[in-house]
């Protein structure tokens, strides 16, 4: 049997045949009281291990259905099919309702009408944040969802769908929330759940933390736990109860290099998305405090607080090295909450080509400069201008740790590492 020639890739066709399709589905269209229009993705085709999307638009053709269907008949509802976001930003301003689904089985089409009749009410949640173009992307190559400032956890722009969205054919209320320390190991939260329409349906609770600000950059929120919560009944309402282990919280510090849970004021939230938050209360959770860079120990390059500009590649004995990225800028290494010793140089373990340059500031200050090569991996020493200069910001300070030794150091300072293109650094300190 031979299988029908689909008109949206069969090349032979006339461009008069591929016109004929779309107007007569805009034809069709018009004639209906409802459309179904059903776009998206096949999930072994458009986008899998070694295929990457150029963007996150809609295939052109598919777009233009879209835009004529909706033209010819505002009562479109949308089955969007799709492993993947959409900038769906046409369809959101013209359709009055869009269905979403994951590829699945072959029980895929029976699922989505049970919803699209009304036989069941969707309870789903995205994965993923949908963003509403390709610019609120970094480079396709660049993984640093901190510095990129991507999810739902560092994003702080505009976005067409948020982390954990998704509507059911009812509405819910959230009230009471009560969140308890217990042992200093973890958090009893608990709150009321309540059906307040006139449908039966699922709800996906989400609950989310948001850490104190300090030294090291925090997620916006993140999420800490969620729950399904099944047949909820018109009417009805549930205590709802999480034990969440203070463990979530934890991040990697890069002055300790540990796994750690910083002390503080955390604000705890719950609601049906990441930007649907019904209620907050704060409380306050134990942990550790982060220490600060002492610069007399042995630093790496890459445990920084803030880059610019900056690679991470092969360094020497067991370190890797902060390479330049973009040739024609400087790269920018960033080291908050440092404490200067009373004297001596930075040395600056480093790998330079020709006209090889690393700046040093203290507190946005300049003050100290490497200009030579090296030839390989080597020490070179920068002396640090005289602080009477002014400039650096240094001053003598009431002790700064729970050290005794702390006392009659200096206040922390922040230092910044500017190098030029052919410089590789491994490590620095202070001798």
């Amino acid at each position: 049997m031979k299988r029908a020639k689909n008109p949206f890739f069969d090349e032979s066709l006339s461009v008069e045949k591929r016109i004929d399709w779309l107007l007569e589905a805009m034809t069709l269209a018009e004639s209906c009281d409802t459309v179904i229009l059903a776009l998206g993705c096949n999930s072994m085709v458009n986008a899998k291990e070694e295929v990457d999307r150029k963007t996150i638009c809609l295939p052109p053709v598919q777009e233009t259905l879209l835009d004529e269907i909706a033209g010819v008949n505002s009562n479109t509802v949308l089955v969007l099919l799709s492993n993947y976001p959409y900038a769906i930003i046409s369809a959101q301003e013209k359709l009055p309702a869009i269905l979403w689904s994951a590829t699945g089985s072959q029980e895929m089409g029976t699922a989505a009408a049970e919803v699209l009749f009304g036989l069941y009410a969707p309870a789903g949640r995205l994965n993923m944040t949908w963003y509403r173009s390709d610019d609120q992307l970094p480079d396709m190559d660049d993984y640093d969802i901190i510095q990129g400032k991507r999810t739902y956890r560092y994003f702080d722009g505009d976005v067409l769908y948020p982390f954990g969205y998704g509507l059911t054919c009812t509405t819910f209320d959230y009230s009471d929330l009560v969140v308890k320390p217990v042992d200093g190991t973890k958090l009893q939260i608990s709150f009321d759940l309540a059906n307040t329409g006139d449908v039966k349906s699922d709800e996906v609770v989400q609950i989310y933390g948001t850490a104190p600000v300090s030294r090291v950059k925090k997620p916006l929120k993140q999420l800490i736990g969620f729950r399904r919560v099944r047949n909820m009944q018109p009417g009805e309402q549930r205590r709802i109860a999480f034990e969440i282990p203070i463990s979530e919280f934890r991040f990697y510090d890069v002055i300790s290099r540990t796994m750690m849970v910083e002390e503080g004021l955390y604000c705890i939230s719950v609601g049906a998305s990441s930007e649907d938050l019904r209620r907050s209360v704060s409380v306050q959770i134990p942990g550790k405090k982060t220490d600060f860079r002492y610069l007399t120990e042995r630093i790496a390059a890459d445990h920084y607080d803030a880059y610019d500009n900056i690679f991470l590649t092969e360094g020497q004995f067991g370190y890797t090295s902060a390479a330049v990225r973009d040739p024609e800028h400087m790269g920018r290494l960033v080291y908050r909450d440092c404490i200067l010793p009373e004297s001596g140089s930075l040395y600056l373990h480093l790998k330079s080509g020709e006209d090889g340059t690393a700046e040093i500031y203290l507190n946005g200050h300049k003050a100290g400069e490497f200009t030579g090569k090296t030839g390989g991996f080597t020490d070179v020493r920068v002396d640090l201008y005289p602080e009477e200069n002014g400039e650096t910001g240094q001053e003598k300070a009431e002790p700064v740790g729970n050290d005794p030794a702390d006392a009659g150091r200096r206040n922390p300072v922040e230092l910044e590492i500017r190098i030029s293109s052919h410089v590789k650094l491994c490590y620095f300190m202070v001798k």
